[in-house]
Formats: C-alpha cells, sequence, structure tokens
C-alpha cells in the first residue's frame, strides 16, 4: 500500500523575532543607563555612537522580518514533486524533471545533521540549494525529501 505524502513546510522567522527583541533591549538599557536623571526626569542622549549603532540593527532586524514573513515561504512535498512557492510564485518539480538529490552532512558544528540539500533540475545549470534548518519540522522535510529521491530513475534498476 502506497502511502500518499502531501505536507507543507513553512519558512521559520522566530530567529528575527528573538534578533528584534534581544537589539531592542540592549537599545533600551543601554539608552536608559546612558541618560541622565535631572529634576525627576530622564533625559536620553541619542547622539550617542553605540545608540545609533544599536538602533540600525534593530531597523534591520525589523526590515528583515517584514520582508521574511510577507514573502510566505513554504515547501510543499508530494507524491511525485515538490513545489516552492511564495507569495508572488510558485513552482512544482516533478520526479521526471529532477537529476539529482544531494543531502550534504554538516561536518563542523552538528553531527549526523544536513546542511544543505542540493536538488538538480534538468534545464538548470545550478542545482537548487535548500537548507532544512531555516524550515519548520525540519527532520520530517529531511524524510520527505529522502522519499522523493528513492523515487528517482536513477535510484531504481
Amino acid at each position: 500500500m502506497e502511502t500518499t505524502l502531501n505536507r507543507a513546510y513553512r519558512y521559520k522567522v522566530d530567529f528575527y523575532w528573538k534578533s528584534l527583541a534581544m537589539y531592542g533591549a540592549a537599545l533600551m538599557i543601554y539608552a536608559v543607563l546612558k541618560g541622565t536623571i535631572e529634576e525627576r526626569t530622564l533625559s536620553i542622549t541619542l547622539t550617542d555612537p553605540i545608540v545609533i549603532l544599536l538602533a540600525f540593527f534593530v531597523l534591520i532586524s525589523s526590515l528583515s522580518l517584514i520582508i521574511n514573513h510577507h514573502a510566505r515561504r513554504v515547501i510543499i512535498m508530494e507524491n511525485d514533486s515538490i513545489t516552492f512557492q511564495n507569495r508572488y510564485r510558485s513552482r512544482t518539480f516533478y520526479v521526471h524533471d529532477i537529476r539529482s538529490i544531494i543531502l550534504v552532512k554538516d561536518k563542523q558544528f552538528r553531527m549526523n545533521t544536513l546542511s544543505a540539500i542540493k536538488i538538480g533540475v534538468f534545464g538548470r545549470r545550478r542545482p537548487i540549494r535548500l537548507r532544512p534548518s531555516l524550515f519548520e519540522h525540519e527532520e520530517a522535510l529531511i524524510q520527505d525529501i529522502r522519499m522523493l529521491k528513492q523515487q528517482l530513475p536513477s535510484n531504481k534498476g
């Protein structure tokens, strides 16, 4: 009996939330510590180089969060295809369109994990590079890609 596969894996944006919270908290704490209290009022120095640098990091983190949340990147795995979808575009690659799937191991930091997946497609010079750690349910995504790899014509016969 063949199992049906139809799963969606969304792009994770929690890294951007965390960095925005950390930079924002550091900015507020530094600005309060650097400011002066005179006659029951707090004056904050906005021209301090560190305040400007932290404000720049907060701005960049905010823009990155908005852009990546707005993009709505999703990978949809089905029995015989993989679909890369975002807010504006959707590309589907069927098993007969895929030349190869290479699972690249991470040798530096984590043992027995994948750092990238390279999907070679007919008609494309460069492979599609996919980082499973950037998507929700990383292990399930890797298992689904391995199931798709087993269906490739180069793995049969």
